[in-house]
């Protein structure tokens, strides 16, 4: 009888341990599947001469702030997908991160 209620008892905690881990393994898959990741890069202001500090994140002020752009150079960033590129500075917001963004170059003497 010891022996039976033993097994029982191994068997349910074996059972349970393997449920519980691909359960875990499933619901990470499905968040880093969720955060796309899109790198891109932002041209400085050029003759207008602004230079520019740039922040990413879900909203101004949140996320990485703040690298410089300077007037005449150009920047690499990444950022996720439905992020927003914001002017750390004014807390303005350039453009929000698509998925069509990806290898592209971001002009910011067309918002400035």
């Amino acid at each position: 009888m010891k022996k039976t209620l033993l097994f029982l008892v191994a068997f349910l905690v074996a059972v349970s341990v393997v449920f519980s881990s691909s359960l875990v393994s499933s619901e990470t898959d499905r968040t880093v599947a969720s955060a796309e990741r899109v790198s891109f890069k932002i041209k400085g202001t050029g003759s207008k001469n602004i230079p520019v500090t740039i922040g990413i994140g879900s909203q101004p002020g949140s996320g990485a702030c703040c690298s410089g752009v300077s007037p005449f150079t150009t920047a690499s960033f990444v950022g996720e997908v439905g992020d927003v590129v914001y002017d750390g500075k004014t807390r303005r917001i350039i453009t929000k991160i698509s998925r069509d963004m990806n290898g592209t170059t971001l002009d910011l003497a067309q918002y400035y």
